[in-house]
């Protein structure tokens, strides 16, 4: 997957600029154990200039945390891609998104395969991963992340949360919503029974 908003929609250098915000944090006294519902964690998705303090806030308490994965469920701001099915859910290919000072791992758990199409040309299109990104790979240097798109609630939606809530109960599950247009809640729906928000 390629990078398509760094010096755009945040800095260049993002990571860097975080530092001295994270090294003031306290580490999370929480700890993250197998038998615990995953974290469910809303985050917007607009540029930095209008949503850093939010996503400052959503990240402020999870210094120190070691989730198994990472997920970020957001919306597919384009529409359906094929209206024979306008429910699909959208992963980039395994690999990696990679700022200028910032990485993160990209990988598709192999249980959630049968629910997602692959297609590095449609996430690069979103911004909901990009934007986080330089937190996600400060934060949780080590932990591979998923990113799924869909346009709207659907069948393979609420089989992805059934399968995230069954498979994965040390995963920390962002979603990315925008507060004006509520674009990602269908994930939060989906994945509401039993999660702590």
């Amino acid at each position: 997957m390629r990078v398509a908003n760094e010096g755009i929609m945040y800095p260049k250098d993002a990571k860097s600029a975080l530092l001295p915000y994270f090294e003031a944090l306290k580490p999370s006294q929480e700890t993250l154990v197998q038998d615990a519902p995953a974290h469910v964690i809303e985050i917007p998705h607009a540029a930095w200039t209008k949503c850093k303090d939010a996503l400052d806030k959503a990240f402020s308490t999870l210094k120190g945390l070691k989730p198994s994965c990472v997920f970020v469920l957001g919306p597919l701001h384009k529409g359906p891609v094929s209206y024979e099915d306008p429910a699909l859910v959208y992963a980039p290919c395994d690999g990696s998104l990679k700022g200028t000072d910032w990485e993160i791992s990209l990988e598709t758990p192999s249980s959630l395969h049968p629910y997602v199409r692959f297609s590095d040309d449609i996430c690069s299109e979103e911004h909901s991963l990009e934007v986080a990104a330089p937190y996600l790979s400060l934060f949780f240097e080590n932990a591979p992340v998923c990113y799924l798109l869909a346009s709207g609630s659907g069948e393979d939606v609420k089989k992805i949360a059934a399968v995230i809530k069954k498979d994965f109960p040390k995963a920390l599950v962002f979603i990315s919503n925008n507060i004006e247009s509520c674009c990602g809640m269908f994930w939060k729906e989906a994945l509401n029974d039993g999660y702590r928000t």
